[in-house]
């Protein structure tokens, strides 16, 4: 049996999804980065940080991006937008571009 879901049924399920594993991040800023909010887990690790001035958003690709993909199979374009549309939902980030990244992996603030 083949069941077909339309792509905002995919955006809904992936941001449920996000919701429910990372829609409770916190909010820091640091005095080292003064353009920067980083979006911490409860242990402090940073798995999304914001660059205000360009506006751009790294996720953490171990954390959060990869977990995304294997899980939903989905496409780097598919990912980016329900990236883009959960951080615009769930922590108010508007017209940001979502990007993976490592350079914070591990990393607490």
């Amino acid at each position: 049996m083949d069941i077909q879901v339309n792509r905002e049924q995919v955006f809904r399920v992936v941001i449920k999804w996000l919701n429910k594993h990372y829609g409770n991040l916190t909010p820091k800023t640091h005095k080292d980065y003064p353009n920067k909010v980083f979006y911490v887990n409860s242990g402090s690790y940073i798995m999304i940080e914001h660059n205000q001035e360009t506006n751009r958003v790294w996720i953490d690709r171990e954390g959060i991006w990869s977990k995304v993909e294997s899980i939903f199979h989905l496409s780097l374009r598919e990912n980016r937008a329900i990236m883009s549309a959960w951080l615009e939902e769930t922590y108010k980030l508007e017209g940001v571009m979502p990007l993976e990244d490592t350079s914070w992996q591990g990393h607490t603030i």
